[in-house]
């Protein structure tokens, strides 16, 4: 047999062999791009993904960032707010003491003036002169 005879099919049936197997390539063939193509469409997903992520975790960061520095302002102004507090509450314990001491002495000026109307009373009065 020649080297040409035996690149040739013999029958119909290693023909027919021939093309269900060129068939069942082309399908793999196929099915490979399809399997490529998911892969790349996956591919880009988990990229855009990886940078959605990434910015969510800049955000993240970037508002942690902003409360810790909230949390900073606030603390300054509790302390400011409680110091201002501990003056007025000097300052009320001030007033409230010279409050006292001005009820004492309304007390003591009102005890003298009945003091002095009842020993006027009991002296009978002196008659204004005219």
């Amino acid at each position: 047999m020649k080297k040409k005879d035996r690149d040739l099919p013999h029958s119909a049936a290693e023909l027919l062999a021939d093309w269900r197997g060129a068939k069942r390539d082309t399908a793999a063939a196929n099915v490979a791009a399809e399997v490529a193509t998911l892969a790349l469409e996956a591919a880009r997903a988990s990229d855009e993904a990886a940078l959605e992520t990434e910015a969510a975790a800049n955000a993240a960061a970037e508002a942690v960032k902003q409360a810790l520095a909230a949390a900073a302002s606030a603390r300054r102004a509790a302390a400011h707010a409680a110091q201002a507090a501990q003056m007025l509450l000097a300052s009320a314990e001030g007033d409230k003491v010279r409050a006292i001491e001005d009820v004492g002495e309304a007390k003591r000026a009102e005890t003298a003036a009945g003091d002095r109307f009842h020993e006027a009373q009991e002296g009978g009065f002196p008659r204004d002169h005219d």
